[in-house]
């Protein structure tokens, strides 16, 4: 095969990029750990090895994000797990892109412009950082 007819990755929109370079990462992540990453139709592993990759995932303790939102709910999120890691490879700063994403998802339109700046910020940073993950994935043929 010639580099002209070599197969090329395929054309995915931003939101598509994020979520394969973020599955990409998480499933690195719990090979690592040596668990399965978890799949729709696959049958399900038993409720220790469930456990095991759930906490793997999203991590374990008390979570150390949390974010107060207008009229009282809280919102809690690890810095630990593989999740987490992913997000902060994909985003740069992981405590920034829960804040902002956090509050912009919750208020929409109503969120602080800062907060919405950050958002678009941190989410162009992230599909340029996803780009650059799956091409290298994709050339070195290590998808998974």
């Amino acid at each position: 095969m010639t580099a002209c007819t070599a197969p090329r990755a395929p054309s995915l929109g931003a939101d598509d990029t994020v979520k394969a370079a973020q599955l990409l990462l998480t499933d690195r992540c719990l090979t690592r750990q040596g668990l399965t990453p978890p799949r729709p139709g696959q049958r399900p592993p038993d409720t220790a090895e469930q456990s095991r990759v759930s906490d793997a995932l999203f991590g374990t303790g008390r979570a150390e994000l949390s974010l107060t939102l207008p009229g009282g709910p809280e919102v809690r999120q690890h810095t630990d797990g593989c999740l987490a890691q992913a997000q902060q490879r994909l985003y740069g700063d992981q405590e920034r892109w829960f804040r902002a994403s956090t509050t912009v998802n919750n208020l929409k339109s109503r969120a602080p412009a800062g907060e919405r700046t950050a958002y678009r910020e941190l989410r162009a940073h992230a599909v340029r950082t996803a780009r650059t993950i799956l091409r290298s994935a994709h050339e070195k043929g290590t998808n998974r």
